[in-house]
């Protein structure tokens, strides 16, 4: 059984972070033929000082970090990191393979967006790689749009991501 929780105490703490770690060499293996995005994109002293620190990245009440469990096995994590009063970002969606095709990634989706309105933000981001389709179709039937490239994104990158946004 799946269940979604807020991370709150050290153990989940723990547990995200173990998956956050999986996450960019997943990437980097997943997406061999984009490698040099992958690379561009992840930062990866800066990506673990993030991941070292979730609640200073993700600060609650505004953010938050949440913890997918299969039959008590961390099988998914997603990150709500506040933008401004109104709106606010999905980050670092990941569900391993070995916990796919379970509508683990969708539930942990629908959970944030509720948890962001919960908040009281009017409007959520995110960004993801031009090639990745499979999550694009995914934000897609959770409401998601397309938006113009933010002008602060490098030019190296632009063509490499797009951006979507959902009204709350």
């Amino acid at each position: 059984m799946v269940r979604i929780t807020e991370v709150t105490n050290a153990e989940d703490v723990r547990r995200a972070q173990v998956l956050l770690r999986e996450f960019t060499p997943h990437q980097r293996e997943h997406y061999v033929e984009q490698l040099d995005t992958v690379i561009r994109y992840f930062d990866l002293p800066a990506y673990e000082k993030e991941v070292s620190d979730l609640h200073a990245y993700y600060p609650p009440p505004r953010g938050c970090v949440l913890l997918a469990t299969d039959h008590e096995e961390a099988a998914g994590v997603i990150c709500l990191r506040p933008m401004d009063e109104e709106t606010c970002e999905m980050k670092r969606l990941f569900v391993p393979i070995a916990h796919r095709r379970k509508g683990i990634a969708q539930a942990l989706c629908a959970t944030l967006i509720d948890t962001a309105r919960q908040k009281g933000y009017t409007t959520m981001r995110l960004d993801t790689g031009a090639f990745m389709t499979e999550p694009q179709a995914l934000y897609r039937k959770l409401g998601f749009t397309y938006m113009p490239v933010p002008e602060s994104v490098s030019e190296e990158l632009r063509a490499q991501l797009v951006f979507m946004q959902l009204h709350l």
